[in-house]
């Protein structure tokens, strides 16, 4: 006998982070433009359940190990990569934030106020995506011009750091800055039922193809094509130029340098850029199933129908993966970062 698995029971919306189509909400008339539920196959229902279950519980891991690096990072900030690093935890805090509030309308039901918010809570977390991917990349450009400089010096305070940090965020908000007028919260009457449900729907100065084309990618190059590229230099110039016998030349160039403070500087050369390799890389593993599987909805539709119950599972899974790298970051920053690494033993030590 077969068992129906579904989301939340009185909804037809089978993402669990609704996409920016034409409706956010999981009531009805809220149109998806998706094939009928019966046509649903038996491993769409077993994927969107596990993804149902796993997004929860790695979106709130992910919750409280960045807290826990954003009150570890305000302990110790000492140098620039730790001002990035302590926006870029801030960063994902808030994208987090705004991620549990558009779904969880598949936990507790459409709530006016969760309907209310979901225009400016789709709007948010584009701000809070865009402005963590170029955290990464920034903090990454400025290691790879460190670790290149013919000295060993120090290229960026964290005074100045912190300056980059805002200008970033600020520019997250100005290229998000067309979501905010790009839905709305109204009451719509349901044909089927007879009667009006509270949707957050497109507005009609939005609904166009031309709007829809162009915005599409923009997002794309601000968040797969340009950022990607920089990040594979970045990845393979760091690679190189933090080998042991580079940095080995760099600081020979300093007098009065003792063999023990050589040998620690270039260990912590060599692990920081490790840090940096290691989250460009698994941002982009984890974030590019989505992002190509968008891509080829979008472009190709004969391949991948954007209208299948296939694609929506799929969008869940990759989302629950995309997810999960950032309940990863506070073991990488545990494991190459050696400051963070003291100040969160003498933090825990004095909770003890």
């Amino acid at each position: 006998m077969r068992i129906h698995i579904d989301l939340y029971p009185d909804s037809d919306f089978p993402f669990l982070v609704p996409p920016l189509r034409e409706c956010l909400t999981t009531q009805a008339p809220c149109v998806m433009g998706l094939a009928p539920k019966n046509t649903t196959a038996y491993w769409n229902e077993i994927s969107d359940y596990f993804c149902f279950l796993a997004l929860p519980v790695i979106v709130t891991f992910a919750f409280v190990t960045e807290l826990m690096s954003i009150i570890v990072l305000a302990r110790q900030v000492r140098q620039s990569l730790d001002t990035y690093l302590l926006g870029l935890s801030l960063a994902t805090v808030l994208l987090l934030t705004c991620t549990v509030m558009l779904s969880l309308q598949h936990y507790v039901g459409p709530h006016a106020v969760l309907v209310y918010s979901q225009p400016y809570t789709a709007s948010c977390r584009d701000w809070f995506w865009y402005s963590a991917i170029w955290l990464l990349v920034m903090m990454s450009f400025e290691r790879v011009l460190t670790v290149s400089a013919s000295r060993a010096s120090t290229l960026c305070s964290p005074n100045q750091a912190a300056v980059v940090v805002v200008m970033v965020f600020a520019v997250g908000l100005v290229s998000s800055l067309p979501r905010f007028w790009e839905y709305q919260a109204q009451e719509v009457l349901d044909p089927v039922s007879n009667t009006t449900n509270l949707i957050a729907e497109k507005t009609l100065s939005t609904t166009t193809e031309e709007y829809n084309l162009m915005y599409f990618w923009y997002v794309k190059g601000v968040t797969l094509f340009v950022p990607f590229f920089m990040m594979l230099l970045m990845c393979g110039s760091m690679a190189c130029r933090a080998r042991r016998s580079v940095l080995t030349k760099r600081y020979l160039a300093i007098k009065h340098t003792s063999g023990l403070t050589l040998n620690r500087k270039i260990r912590e050369e060599v692990c920081l850029s490790r840090l940096l390799i290691l989250l460009m890389v698994l941002y982009m593993v984890c974030s590019a199933p989505a992002a190509i599987l968008d891509l080829v909805a979008h472009t190709a539709p004969e391949m991948m129908d954007p209208a299948s119950r296939t694609f929506a599972s799929l969008y869940n899974l990759f989302t629950v993966v995309f997810f999960f790298q950032f309940a990863l970051h506070l073991i990488i920053y545990f494991c190459f970062n050696k400051q963070f690494r003291i100040t969160m033993l003498a933090l825990f030590c004095c909770c003890c």
